[in-house]
């Protein structure tokens, strides 16, 4: 039993209810604080029995898989899919309770994937800036290099504080682009390249609240 997969498994169910760790705990009789849940989640403690059923309950998964996982073979899988063919299917009870189960097992398991994946950028992005910071103090920068760098923040946190989702993707296709092509990763091609940059560029001025302007 491997107490760190069985608290990724629940964070899957949680975040699929798109609650937090306080809210998800006000389900349980009698309640689990924010710290219990977040405990479950990291792996240093596990539900009892009776809770282990009741998250599952909260998944629509068995405790077996909350517990051990999904060991479908790809052959089972695409079969399951195949039968599955839309969420409707679910919905409409065409579906045996087993075989629902299992569906939502093989969902769980592809958000626990993209969540792993996430958390791997994320490590792997701070690395960088935590590289980036002790360079920069290693050798201080000019004054035009200043202002390519002050430039850039600021940039970055106005849409990360006022852009909308579709500005905050363009920004980020834009950059990668940009990066992988200096880097020597990827050809430049001004067709998929100019059509990203003309429509962040066209979004712009960002627009803030009125509160914020006054301040």
């Amino acid at each position: 039993m491997n107490k760190k997969e069985i608290g990724k498994r629940i964070k899957a169910i949680r975040m699929r209810l798109g609650e937090n760790q306080t809210q998800f705990g006000e389900r349980f009789s009698p309640p689990i604080g924010k710290g219990g849940v977040s405990r479950w989640e990291s792996g240093d403690t596990k539900p009892n029995a009776k809770r282990l059923e009741k998250i599952a309950e909260l998944g629509g998964v068995s405790v077996e898989y909350l517990i051990n996982g999904e060991h479908l073979n790809t052959k089972e899988t695409i079969k399951l899919i195949e039968k599955v063919r839309n969420y409707n299917a679910i919905k409409e009870l065409k579906l045996s309770e087993e075989d629902k189960k299992q569906v939502n097992a093989i969902r769980l398991e592809g958000a626990i994937l993209v969540n792993d994946a996430i958390e791997k950028t994320r490590r792997k992005n701070i690395e960088l800036l935590n590289r980036a910071k002790k360079i920069i103090e290693k050798e201080p920068l000019n004054a035009a290099e200043l202002g390519i760098y002050n430039g850039f923040i600021s940039l970055f946190e106005l849409l990360r504080n006022y852009g909308s989702p579709d500005q905050q993707i363009n920004f980020e296709s834009v950059i990668i682009s940009m990066w992988q092509i200096a880097n020597g990763n990827m050809e430049y091609n001004k067709d998929d390249i100019l059509p990203n940059v003309d429509k962040l560029l066209s979004s712009f001025p960002i627009k803030k609240d009125d509160s914020d302007e006054s301040k």
